[in-house]
């Protein structure tokens, strides 16, 4: 458990050192200023967090839904490639009797 904050603390810095410098450079300061202890920070950690929940959560519902969609494109692809394959042996049958044998002409 106490691995996570020193790693969180790395990917913060490490892929986004804008957030980490108004951090750091701004939002500090000023919470030592009018002496606020956790909540300015904390309020700031939320603000910045819950976009990436949000996106977070929109991607494993849209991942859910391309799953749900691809499940349903397998079923059809199976009976589409049993008609097609009927279909084609059909028009081959077709074009021997016609072309070969002379049945339909």
């Amino acid at each position: 458990m106490w691995g996570a904050l020193p790693l969180g603390v790395v990917f913060a810095v490490s892929f986004c050192p804008e957030s980490a410098g108004l951090f750091f450079g701004g939002l500090i300061p000023v919470a030592l200023q009018y002496e606020s202890g956790f909540i300015i920070p904390s309020a700031y950690g939320l603000a910045t967090g819950l976009p990436v929940l949000v996106f977070a959560v929109l991607i494993a519902l849209g991942a859910k839904r391309v799953g749900q969609a691809y499940n349903k494109l397998v079923a059809f692809e199976r009976w589409a490639r049993r008609i097609t394959g009927v279909i084609f042996i059909g028009v081959g049958i077709y074009y021997c009797l016609s072309q070969i044998f002379g049945v339909f002409g």
